[in-house]
């Protein structure tokens, strides 16, 4: 039995929130990223994160003044249709379904290396990171099937186990003075120039990916109008915190004048964890588990939805917009999203190795995600001038959507530039590939179902537009 609504009005404002953390993974983000912004910005990474999380508050502005008027499961799509009309929006869709399902490959391609790579070190079990890969995956799939309460409990009792993690190592290497003694150097630019921190602000950029999370859970909220934006703005703001704090601590525990020994460690967190927290060190290994886990989980409630609405809407293969009679989960969404994520983790887990393999694979990812940020910041005046005059503002409704515009021209850049090395040289043009196909399939799409471009983005999380 088929249906074509979520249930509605399960998920609370926290719910919602929690899962919004959970998508971004801190500690994954960290965990993985140290190294790199250690060579990169050296003892400014905290600086450099907090710089990040400031524009990421300009982004979140346009999701929560969209969600405030049509709160949607389609989320960008949702709000780029009913500004531009069905042919942008069926484009959009598209490209963004691609860029997200290309992005969380990567992470469960990581979720096989973090436990492979624990089994060997810790329990002595050699086994393979691509079976443990496909196991994680289809276990994250039958949970998703279950429903998006159950799942997001799960999703949620994880990030707070990792958070924990990340507060609990801060907290002992603060107590301790870290290497050489605490010091308000990280929380300065001083220790990168104005073109390193340019180098690493993509990736720190990237880590708050996740944000977006509430915004495809609305249609599932209790009184999304008033708790989706809440939700976006909290979830930044306590995960730039959390971001702040840990790096901070990170940085103090090798030392400021040793932060060279930082991005020259593969595992700069396991180090901590092992000088810091002796015999609970293994907390770091699990923290890095459930935080890998809780953005698979919490990413593929989010980002089905967003295929789900794209197919109820006919933007994308009906198909896609079929709901579980039982289980009210967006089953064809969920099955294809993680099926074609693993398969491609898989494809390229068989040439590079997995931390390899998530670094390609999150790059390209976040390319077409950059554009829906984008396309969405120059979509909001234009809404609120057209379907809400009377409330338009010129603040939040045009100053702060400019600059967030503005802000995402500089890792756009970074990432699409000319003369990288292989294979991300390749990253542009797949990009252009993608957005072409978009375009390629509107056109055969708006052809086949002329009406798509007049109801498009028209079923929202309640029944009214306000």
């Amino acid at each position: 039995m088929s249906q074509t609504t979520l249930k509605r009005g399960v998920l609370s404002f926290g719910d919602v929130m929690v899962s919004g953390l959970a998508n971004i993974g801190p500690a994954m983000s960290l965990f993985f990223g140290a190294a790199f912004l250690a060579a990169t910005v050296g003892s400014s990474i905290p600086f450099e994160v907090m710089v990040a999380g400031i524009a990421v508050l300009t982004l979140g502005n346009t999701m929560a003044q969209f969600s405030k008027s049509i709160p949607s499961a389609g989320s960008f799509v949702t709000f780029i249709s009913r500004t531009f009309g069905g042919a942008v929006g069926t484009a959009s869709a598209f490209v963004i379904v691609i860029g997200y399902i290309i992005a969380i490959a990567g992470v469960i391609a990581v979720l096989g290396g973090w436990v492979s790579a624990i089994l060997s070190r810790d329990l002595g079990l050699h086994v393979p990171w691509l079976a443990v890969m496909i196991i994680g995956s289809l276990g994250i799939t039958a949970l998703l099937l279950r429903g998006v309460k159950v799942s997001s409990f799960w999703a949620i009792v994880f990030f707070f186990f990792e958070a924990g993690v990340l507060l609990l190592l801060a907290g002992a290497i603060l107590i301790k003075g870290g290497a050489q003694g605490i010091s308000a150097v990280p929380l300065t630019p001083s220790g990168a120039s104005l073109g390193a921190l340019a180098t690493a602000f993509p990736l720190v950029m990237f880590m708050f990916v996740g944000w977006e999370n509430s915004g495809a859970l609305a249609e599932e909220t209790a009184d999304p109008r008033r708790n989706v934006p809440r939700a976006i703005f909290f979830t930044i703001l306590i995960v730039a915190v959390l971001f702040i704090l840990s790096s901070y601590a990170a940085v103090l525990g090798f030392g400021p004048g040793h932060i060279d020994l930082m991005a020259k460690d593969e595992a700069p967190f396991d180090t901590l964890g092992r000088q810091y927290l002796g015999p609970f060190r293994v907390l770091v290994d699990l923290a890095g588990l459930t935080s890998i886990v809780a953005t698979i989980v919490a990413a593929g409630n989010s980002q089905t939805r967003i295929l789900f609405h794209a197919g109820r809407e006919h933007l994308l293969p009906s198909i896609f917009g079929r709901v579980h009679g039982k289980n009210q989960t967006p089953h064809v969404a969920i099955y294809t999203y993680m099926g074609v994520a693993t398969l491609l983790a898989l494809l390229l887990g068989l040439k590079f190795d997995a931390n390899t393999t998530y670094g390609y694979l999150t790059t390209l990812g976040t390319i077409p995600l950059i554009l829906m940020y984008a396309v969405s910041n120059l979509a909001l005046p234009w809404y609120y001038l057209k379907v809400h005059r009377e409330q338009f503002g010129w603040v939040r409704h045009l100053l702060v959507p400019i600059v967030g515009l503005v802000i995402l021209v500089w890792p756009f850049w970074q990432l699409v530039q000319p003369e990288q090395e292989w294979p991300m040289n390749w990253f542009p043009w797949i990009t252009l590939a993608i957005v072409l196909a978009g375009i390629g399939w509107t056109w055969y799409r708006l052809k086949k179902f002329p009406e798509v471009s007049e109801k498009a983005g028209s079923i929202l999380a309640d029944s009214q537009e306000h």
